[in-house]
């Protein structure tokens, strides 16, 4: 897994948001590449020079997607990566978010079982959409070039996923 975040990291070029990982393999691959001109980290661990830091005094602060959101402009990233464990709490508001932020491409990593979910709430936005498969982890690639965001779209979407979460746990409640 590492090796192909690294191979990536290496071919990327502009902006990187990177968020939930943490080992130091990555973080050196980010700082070793120059074509990476600024990169944003929503890490506990730290790079001297290329970093927006969500930590303090050494501790994780809760991620926000709401203060991304109004952090950076529309379309000003040119790639994400993330962990599917970091996001997973956020998956209502990021999804949106990510596709606001996101003018290049996106890599959510973590095993194909959790990725399937994302993959059909992206399908809202792109078609672009294709899965690397590693040995035991999946990288889910979603191209935001082409995409666009409308509030009534978000919102519409927002309310199906909660009455959709209302009705499985209602059905969870009955059965059970």
């Amino acid at each position: 897994m590492n090796k192909k975040l690294i191979d990536i990291i290496n071919n990327l070029k502009g902006s990187l948001l990177g968020i939930g990982f943490e080992e130091s393999s990555i973080l050196d691959a980010i700082e070793n590449n120059e074509n990476i001109h600024t990169c944003y980290l929503l890490t506990a661990k730290s790079i001297k020079s290329k970093k927006f830091s969500m930590t303090k005094h050494g501790r994780n602060k809760k991620i926000n997607i709401k203060k991304i959101r109004k952090y950076f402009k529309k379309k000003s990233i040119n790639t994400i990566i993330c962990n599917y464990k970091t996001i997973q709490k956020f998956q209502k508001s990021f999804v949106p978010n990510s596709v606001y932020l996101n003018s290049e491409d996106l890599y959510i990593y973590g095993t194909k079982e959790e990725l399937t979910l994302l993959k059909e709430k992206y399908q809202r936005y792109t078609n672009e959409i294709q899965f690397i498969s590693l040995e035991e982890d999946t990288i889910l690639k979603i191209n935001n070039q082409n995409t666009k965001t409308n509030f009534f779209k978000d919102s519409y979407y927002k309310i199906k996923d909660t009455a959709s979460e209302v009705i499985e746990l209602l059905t969870d409640l009955l059965i059970n």
